[in-house]
């Protein structure tokens, strides 16, 4: 910790006439003695007497304080968001013309006098995919300009694109990587493999694309976390409250290969802006036989995670290192401990000292960016299987009437139901098959939708009973057609604004949509669409200069799902790892959300086999809020890939439901009373069981693309049948009110 707080702290300029100097090594870093940078970081840059340039300072892992260079750097690839990665010492740039450019400017060996910059072939987007926000970049080759280098760009989403710079053809080959547990991940290149590779959310899965096979079909190939470290109660709890990212680190002199898990969470709030610091660092050794074995020793190697692509460096060749260490680097915090002592691990940076800084890491001439179950009862699972078996059409004229206790006062409702199957009609429209939560079986309902709606990514959300549609013009409609109440033969399409999109951000794909009543007509009805990334929209449909209001969030929050709350009068969501909630009140300035910690409770015993498990799952975060007793309930939805086919499909392996009070704690609950919890791409919802006959109190439905199951509370018990049934339209539909 010393070391890093003399580096940290009131930093040593150490002004040189040359660049940084190069030291002569003869090591077993490459395969031969070869003249190389130690690892360094740019720590930000100086000003230098021109307006649009800034002096290169950087901060050596070899050495104390920091070094400021003579080489001049534009001062747009410092500030903000000047790049988007960055991979052997070249950084990319992504500019609103659409073209993404690899640059060697941050390079401290690279002439400032004559800088490259390569542009790539202009991106391609694939339909229902975005081309706006990288979450990284990575390169087979030392140099773009290398003829047989290949250079990867993961955007936030489904797509993954690659390309061969230096070849004249040179265009893009795109593809879409269909479970969103890769969503959010990071691509490296293996030196060993000769492949791309890419953990899957919760390291229980990698990726791999191979250069010389057919780039477009990815080996899965499943991984198994073991030896987990015995922890507290405390720091259990601590971990899986954190946001968790994944990243495959090679070591090219050993050939080993690392899973690293890094835990963050906020530490400080200024002004409503969140900062991230570092709770744990964990390190897994991968072996051939799908292991990935914890481990505390990674003898002399030094591994750097940043924003770039990750590296180890052996200790022995860089005079000053220490071995068996670990450097972490973020917007917020720089940090970096000793493997061994990991869960001490600290992060000695404020959030204050680099708000203005860009952190990259240099290794030889490379510049990077630093960076429950059990059986269930047959009841359930006979239930289950009715509905997802081949479904039974009963044809009906009428909805179901009830008077219950779902709203305030008695009206005539629909029971919930789902949308579960199409079948065609003699006309273009198709007729869909639903199921109504009180049946135990499937109905095929009279009305007739679009085809267009029951095709793969026809909708992108629902919210009480209006699916959303988001065409190619940038126009989002919410459309009435999944409504069992609503007419059969005057659908109502509501178009809403023009989309705006935000700098650094995209309009192309939706996590979710969230409205704060039960219909866009009403004149204080407010939409909000959450964006996958760090954008999150509001609307008045219903007013006459209905516009769109923007805001940017913080990085916590860019794979969560929005809700309104009628008891607060709020829209809320989750932060990754559900530590953190935060909350847009519509009477005061919805640019600004109020904040709020949790404090998990309550949390249960696990086997060791069953926290292994877990904590290799890709893990969602949900808010439901019960508007008949007023309760608010955190699920936290455990998934992983199940592989088949050369194919993988999201599988529930647990569920957490955790119940909020307005002191900020989350205490764990398998009992939610009389209550049925219904989670799907729809904005979740609660009901109870006394106000629909032939319902399950206690039970916790799920509906996804590729999976419906039922937990029941009680016994932490989960049936979900395997099948090969994909779900386009995967929408639990909440009570709708009858007119009279």
């Amino acid at each position: 910790m010393s070391l890093l707080l003399s580096r940290l702290g009131k930093p040593t300029l150490v002004r040189r006439s040359s660049l940084l100097p190069l030291l002569l090594l003869s090591n077993g870093f490459s395969s031969s003695s070869t003249l190389q940078t130690p690892p360094c970081s740019i720590f930000c840059g100086e000003p230098c007497g021109e307006e649009d340039f800034r002096k290169l300072t950087i901060r050596k892992a070899t050495q104390f304080g920091i070094t400021e260079l003579d080489k001049k750097v534009p001062m747009e690839l410092i500030n903000g968001m000047g790049t988007i990665g960055a991979s052997h010492g070249w950084v990319a740039t992504l500019k609103d013309d659409g073209i993404l450019r690899l640059q060697d400017d941050l390079n401290p060996v690279a002439l400032d006098t004559d800088p490259k910059r390569i542009p790539l072939p202009p991106l391609v987007t694939l339909p229902h995919c975005q081309t706006k926000i990288v979450t990284n970049v990575s390169m087979s080759t030392s140099s773009p300009e290398d003829e047989d280098c290949v250079v990867a760009v993961k955007f936030l989403g489904p797509q993954l694109s690659f390309c061969r710079p230096a070849q004249s053809n040179s265009e893009w080959t795109n593809i879409r990587i269909e479970p969103p547990c890769f969503h959010s991940s990071r691509v490296m290149f293996s030196q060993k493999e000769k492949r791309f590779r890419m953990p899957g959310s919760g390291g229980h899965i990698i990726a791999s694309f191979h250069l010389c096979g057919e780039m477009t079909k990815p080996r899965i190939r499943k991984l198994q976390c073991t030896h987990l470290p015995e922890l507290t109660k405390a720091k259990r709890e601590l971990l899986d409250s954190c946001y968790t990212t994944e990243h495959l680190v090679e070591s090219i002199t050993t050939g080993e290969t690392f899973l690293v898990k890094w835990y963050r969470k906020e530490g400080e709030i200024f002004d409503g802006i969140v900062k991230m610091r570092t709770q744990e660092v964990m390190v897994f050794k991968l072996g051939k036989e799908e292991n990935a074995v914890y481990t505390q020793d990674i003898g002399d190697l030094n591994i750097f995670l940043s924003r770039s692509e990750p590296f180890c460096v052996p200790a022995s060749s860089f005079p000053g290192m220490r071995p068996n260490y670990i450097h972490f680097s973020d917007f917020d915090e720089m940090g970096s401990g000793s493997v061994a002592e990991a869960l001490a691990i600290k992060a000695a940076i404020s959030a204050a000292s680099i708000l203005e800084m860009r952190e990259l890491n240099v290794l030889s001439d490379s510049l990077t960016l630093i960076t429950l179950l059990g059986t269930g009862e047959n009841t359930f699972m006979s239930l289950l299987l009715s509905r997802l078996g081949k479904p039974t059409l009963v044809r009906r004229s009428s909805l179901l009437l009830l008077s219950n206790a779902f709203s305030s006062s008695s009206l005539r409702q629909t029971p919930p139901c789902t949308i579960m199957y199409a079948s065609p009609c003699d006309e273009d429209p198709i007729k869909v098959t639903i199921w109504d939560a009180t049946e135990s079986w499937n109905t095929k309902f009279d009305k007739k939708v679009p085809v267009e709606l029951m095709e793969e990514m026809g909708t992108i959300g629902a919210s009480h009973g209006w699916v959303a549609t988001l065409k190619d013009n940038g126009i989002l409609r919410l459309q009435d057609d999944f409504n069992p109440a609503a007419s059969k033969t005057d659908p109502k399409r509501i178009p809403l604004p023009p989309l705006i999109t935000l700098p650094r951000c995209q309009t192309k794909v939706v996590t979710n949509v969230s409205m704060s009543t039960s219909s866009p007509e009403d004149e204080d009805c407010v939409v909000a669409v959450k964006f996958l990334g760090p954008q999150l929209s509001f609307c008045r449909p219903a007013q006459s200069n209905s516009e769109w209001t923007n805001i940017r969030i913080e990085s916590g929050f860019y794979s969560s799902r929005v809700m309104f709350s009628n008891k607060h009068g709020m829209f809320r969501m989750p932060g990754s790892g559900g530590h953190l909630i935060g909350s847009w009140d519509l009477c005061k300035d919805i640019t600004k959300p109020k904040l709020r910690r949790l404090r998990f409770q309550n949390i249960p015993e696990l086997t060791k086999a069953k926290r292994e498990l877990m904590d290799s799952c890709c893990k969602t975060e949900h808010l439901v809020e019960s508007t008949t007793t007023g309760e608010t309930f955190l699920v936290k939805w455990y998934r992983k890939a199940a592989i088949g086919s050369g194919s993988a499909r999201m599988k529930t392996e647990a569920l957490m439901v955790f119940r909020l009070d307005e002191e900020g704690n989350a205490v764990y609950t398998q009992d939610i009373g009389e209550l049925i919890m219904f989670l799907s791409k729809s904005e979740p919802f609660c009901v109870r069981e006394s106000s629909f006959p032939r319902l399950y109190p206690n039970i916790v439905e799920l509906f996804d693309v590729d999976e419906y199951a039922i937990v029941n509370l009680d016994e932490s018990s989960i049936i979900s049948p395997s099948h090969d049934i994909t779900f386009v339209a995967p929408y639990h539909i909440p009570p709708q009110n009858i007119d009279y």
